[in-house]
């Protein structure tokens, strides 16, 4: 235990008062980070046949698919929004499950700007 102290006091010395500070902080701030996370993060995504989930927010939300795209890992990857604003994002497993793993409010439409010159 002794040594345990003389170790950290001679730490403390060699990096400073505030450097030594922060390093005996920054674990407990991660710590307190990663405890106090709201339980809907903690939750996870949540996880059901595709169409199930896409009757629930169309039912639900009047959400529709508005884009969708495939990942390199083969997985589709879907949005889904209302007239009012809410959304969904939706990631389908190949052969597996579909599941949400976002969802909020004040979606808009953005027009896509292509570019006239392939350099610019």
């Amino acid at each position: 235990m002794r040594t345990t102290i003389d170790s950290l006091k001679t730490l403390k010395q060699r990096l400073g008062a505030p450097v030594f500070a922060l390093a005996l902080a920054a674990p407990l701030a991660f710590a307190a980070v990663t405890l106090l996370t709201s339980p809907a993060a903690a939750q996870g995504p949540q996880c059901a046949p595709r169409a199930a989930l896409l009757e629930s927010l169309s039912k639900n939300y009047d959400e529709a698919p508005v884009s969708m795209g495939v990942t390199n890992t083969g997985s589709l990857v879907e949005v889904l929004a209302s007239p009012t604003g809410s959304w969904t994002i939706l990631v389908t497993m190949p052969g597996g499950p579909t599941c949400m793993v976002s969802s909020g409010d004040g979606w808009r439409d953005s027009p896509v700007q292509v570019a006239r010159d392939p350099a610019v």
